[in-house]
């Protein structure tokens, strides 16, 4: 142990008390002086006593700040078992002696590095856990006793489990048989798993349960399950199905009575001037109806394909009306209907088929579906820089559960009265690709008996002029 300042002594004190002890025996040989070396040797044991003192002094000093630092190191390790790292946001305390004061500035040192190194872990997992808490897929991370390591936000809203759920185990918080067959399936064969999940309120998603390993620790291995939600997906998938399915069926039936009639008159079945009339009269209705499926379809395939407003040559939106209530009047003139026209005096830049579509399908569902005497109003005006057009007519109406559904292809209210009445059943589909291409709004004011009111506004490219 280090003595310090008292070194000195250590050093000298011997050295006298040599020196001491040298001189009384050199007096021993010499008899004639015997008071001289009683002298001496009283002097070498007050040196000897004196050295002896010292060191005592010494001793207990030392033993005082050895009890000094063991109370500070005491002292040091209390305050770091209630403060930890903390420690480190205190000023260093000048009661302590120079070695635990050293050693308390060492701890603060390492205190502050550890501040550190938490606050970045912190920080990186509060930017993971944003990250996975506010993806659209759901995530469950499970280890091999199927106990919850992780779970975000959109797992927990799908499944129905709690906020606090990790560290549960998911048989006690999950309530979806379908699912948790599936992970016990995975935990006992890593088999990866995928299924579809369809949820009460309609919505679907794809479900896959895989075993996965850290990359820090490949011998261990925990399962993930995965939540997708592919409602839109499988919406569009079902809609291509129901269209081809559909389209197929609305050609089938002009093409099988084209093939059946000209089979008819090819073999000579029909020999009666007046029936082949009928027959090729037939014939040619039927084809212009496969057309018409035919150009409509094209129609939308185009609209679908261009997402884009174009700017066209202006046309005069009142002298198109007038051109379909031109090619309507044979029809309103049979069932006696009466068609009314207001505003539409003014020039607007949009393709003229663009135009003639979204009004004809209109006033042509007016007048069709309409009943005997019956009435149809058509108002066209501009405000600002939307385009407002009303379609009312006082027809056979449609039903509350169906007004979401007229405006899906090839969809009919009644398919018996719409086949015999004719058209292709694509005329609203096309009304609305028209509307969204023009970031417009439609909306529909229908009873079923009570006729139907269209009412649509469509952010118009340009206004020319008014006349």
């Amino acid at each position: 142990m280090k003595t310090g300042k008292y070194s000195f002594l250590f050093r000298l004190l011997p050295a006298v008390w040599g020196g001491g002890f040298a001189f009384c025996c050199t007096r021993l040989w010499d008899h004639r002086r015997a008071d001289s070396v009683i002298f001496g040797a009283w002097f070498s044991l007050a040196l000897l006593f004196l050295l002896i003192l010292c060191l005592t002094v010494i001793f207990v000093r030392v033993k005082d700040r050895g009890e000094k630092l063991h109370e500070d190191i005491i002292y040091l390790d209390k305050r770091l078992l209630e403060q930890e790292e903390s420690i480190a946001l205190y000023p260093l305390d000048p009661r302590l002696n120079p070695e635990a004061a050293q050693l308390e500035e060492h701890i603060c040192q390492l205190a502050q590095s550890l501040l550190d190194a938490r606050e970045k872990l912190d920080a990186q997992e509060r930017r993971f856990r944003y990250i996975f808490s506010s993806l659209n897929e759901g995530f469950i991370l499970l280890d091999l006793s199927q106990r919850i390591l992780g779970c975000n936000r959109t797992a927990q809203e799908v499944l129905g489990l709690p906020m606090d759920c990790e560290n549960y185990r998911l048989p006690e918080v999950l309530h979806n048989q379908k699912v948790q067959e599936n992970a016990d399936i995975t935990l006992q064969t890593a088999e990866k798993r995928r299924f579809d999940l369809v949820m009460p309120d309609g919505n679907i998603y794809a479900v896959q349960t895989r075993m996965v390993r850290p990359i820090h620790n490949e011998a261990r291995k925990n399962m993930l399950i995965l939540l997708q939600d592919v409602t839109a997906e499988r919406s569009a998938l079902q809609q291509r199905q129901d269209f081809f399915s559909n389209a197929s069926h609305e050609l089938r039936t002009p093409i099988t009575s084209i093939l059946g009639f000209a089979e008819m008159l090819e073999n000579g079945l029909i020999s009666d001037p007046e029936q082949s009339a009928q027959s090729i009269r037939i014939i040619r209705r039927e084809a212009q109806r496969m057309s018409q499926i035919i150009n409509d379809l094209l129609f939308i395939s185009k609209l679908e394909s261009n997402d884009e407003c174009i700017d066209s040559p202006p046309i005069n939106v009142r002298e198109v009306t007038m051109e379909i209530v031109e090619t309507l009047t044979p029809s309103m003139q049979e069932k006696n209907i009466k068609m009314e026209v207001s505003g539409g005096n003014f020039l607007v830049a949009m393709p003229y088929s663009h135009l003639y579509n979204l009004l004809s399908n209109l006033m042509q569902n007016a007048v069709k579906y309409n009943v005997e005497n019956g009435s149809v109003w058509v108002r066209i005006e501009i405000d600002g820089d939307k385009l407002r057009i009303g379609v009312r007519d006082t027809g056979i109406g449609i039903p509350a559960e169906m007004k979401s559904r007229v405006f899906e292809r090839f969809f009919r209210v009644d398919k018996g009265r719409s086949r015999n009445i004719g058209g292709t059943g694509l005329g609203l589909s096309i009304v609305k690709h028209l509307v969204s291409l023009y970031q417009g709004t439609i909306t529909l004011d229908s009873a079923l008996g009570k006729g139907s009111f269209f009412q649509i506004t469509l952010k118009c490219p340009r206004v020319i002029a008014e006349k």
